[in-house]
This record gives C-alpha cells, structure tokens and sequence, in this order.
C-alpha cells in the first residue's frame, strides 16, 4: 500500500510541477501579430481559419513558410514587400503555425498539401509560382509534378525528402510524438524544448552569422512556439507524419525550378544540393553566402534579386509561348 501511495503522490507532484512550469512558459505571451505587412485576411479551411497576407500585383506568387516549432510567414519578412514590387505575393501561416488556427488534429504530409492546393484554387485562383523553404519545399515539389499548370514556376529553398525528412514514422518517433501529445507532462516536455535558450541556440545554428540571431528575432521565436495549441503541429514533425519522399516527383517536374541553397548552411548542408541535381540536372542552382539554412532572410537583398529575375524570365517565356 506504501508504494502505490508513493507512486501516485510522486506522480501527483510530478503533474503538478508540470503544470505550473506550463503556466511560466507562456505568462506575458502576446497574442501574435501580422509583422510582415499587407492586407490581413482568412480562409476558411474544414472548419478551421487559415492567415494569410496579401501585397503587390502583378502574376501570383504564394510564400510558404518552413517547419519548426516556431514557424510562420514571419520567416519571409524581408521578401515580401520587394517582391510584391512586380507580383502579387501571398503569404500563408500553414495550419497549426503562426496565426492559424491550431487544433489537436491528425496532421501529415497530404493535409499540408491538400491546404496549398485548396488555398491556390479556392484563394488566388489563378496559376501561382510556390517559394518554399526547407520541409514545405519538399512539398512545393510534390505539386509541382501533380499539376505544372496550376504551379508554372518553383523557387524551393534547401528542400528535404532526398537526404533526411523522406522515410515515413518509426515506431519510435510514433511514441515520442504521442508522448508530446500528453496535455500536461507533453506540454511541458515541448515547452522545455522552446525556452528562449534554446531557440537562441537553434537560430545561431540556422544564421551563418550570430548577428542575425537578435532579441527581439528570439522573442518572436519564443511568442510563436508559445500560443494555445502550438506543440501539436511540432508533434506531428517529431513523429515523422510530415515527411515525404521526392526522388519520384522530383524526376517528373516539367516547369521551371530554382533550388537555392546557404552556402554554410547547418542543418542542410550545401552537398544535399548535388543530390538533387543528380537526380533533376535542369534545376538552377543558386547558392548564397555567407548564409546558413535561411539564406532568403540572411542574404534578403541577393535572395530577392535572384528570385525575381527567375520569374521574369519565366513570366517572359510564357508570354512567348
């Protein structure tokens, strides 16, 4: 009888510790705010709200941000107003990340995908160029094999699905991701992987240099991974149930492709590129530096001026034909 009175008193503290660590983690964390300007709208998507930004005209551009705990449309900051000097560029906060709606949901690669495509027929509705970074790259590849005409030109940043982020869940990931599911002990198991520190730690690995990585950059890290439901999404990653595979839509993309790559980058190294232009010799390879893993924000000005002389050409091409 001593021990089961022992068992759940320790787990008992242990909750309560927990839960208490949880309401720290997120004291004096504002409601997220649009940082990156343009018109503010929603999209209905089965029941739950989808943010999006929208600037500029001209042919349709959608920027689509990458995966991590603390992800958002935040990420294209420096982009979107000189892209939108010749295009009208949207800008998305995938489900589950920045100011979208963020349920406890089944979230895997098809409904990521399935959320693009309905946004650019349903929202912009016209053909659109995809800019995409790391993850989500990988997805903007997978549309782009579906259906070239709805996706006439890609620009993927230091996608996955060749070198990492292609095999489908382990047993193991399943588990860690159900662990993070838990609503107290998981949410403090996320939240101890979201401290300012350790977002410090992660932007200095991402940005070639520590420069970039300012206080203000961690406080919006820490504000995004810190909002009601925020770990769910992030769950769904540690688990493998977003990755995907893609040698074979890669081998079958038609349209034009930009791959741009960080010359220093970290956590997707620069020899990762050699592996997609083994398999798609026609993509064009940019590659910025000094620049980790986010060279569209740390070399926005090269970034910005590669990308729309890319679809000037492509936009000309069409236009010919």
């Amino acid at each position: 009888m001593r021990w089961r009175q022992l068992l759940f008193g320790g787990g008992a503290a242990a909750i309560a510790g927990a839960a208490a660590y949880n309401a720290l983690a997120k004291r004096d964390v504002p409601e997220l705010e649009n940082l990156i300007g343009g018109d503010e709208r929603w999209f209905g998507w089965r029941g739950w709200q989808i943010a999006y930004t929208v600037r500029g005209r001209g042919p349709a551009v959608l920027l689509v941000h990458g995966v991590h705990a603390a992800a958002s449309s935040y990420e294209w900051r420096a982009n979107v107003h000189e892209l939108a000097r010749a295009h009208t560029v949207y800008a998305i906060d995938l489900l589950g990340f920045g100011r979208s709606s963020r349920p406890n949901t089944n979230y895997t690669a098809r409904l990521y995908q399935a959320l693009i495509d309905d946004f650019v027929e349903q929202v912009i509705r016209t053909p659109c160029a995809l800019v995409a970074s790391s993850l989500s790259a990988a997805y903007a590849l997978v549309l782009g094999a579906r259906n070239p005409g709805q996706y006439p030109a890609l620009v993927v940043i230091a996608p996955t699905g060749l070198v990492r982020l292609a095999d489908p869940p382990t047993p193991g990931s399943e588990v860690a991701r159900m662990a993070m599911g838990a609503p107290v002990l998981g949410t403090a198991a996320f939240n101890s992987l979201v401290t300012r520190a350790s977002l410090r730690r992660y932007l200095e690995k991402v940005y070639a240099s520590d420069a970039c990585v300012t206080e203000e950059l961690v406080d919006d890290y820490y504000w995004a991974a810190h909002q009601p439901g925020a770990k769910f999404a992030p769950s769904a990653f540690i688990g493998g149930k977003l990755n995907v595979d893609v040698r074979r839509p890669l081998r079958s993309l038609r349209q034009p492709t930009l791959l741009v790559w960080g010359e220093q980058a970290d956590m997707t190294p620069l020899d990762e590129a050699h592996n997609f232009l083994a398999i798609k010799p026609d993509l064009e390879l940019s590659v910025l530096g000094p620049a980790g893993d986010l060279p569209h924000d740390e070399r926005a000005e090269e970034f910005n001026d590669v990308v729309r002389e890319f679809f000037s050409r492509v936009w000309s091409t069409a236009a010919v034909a």
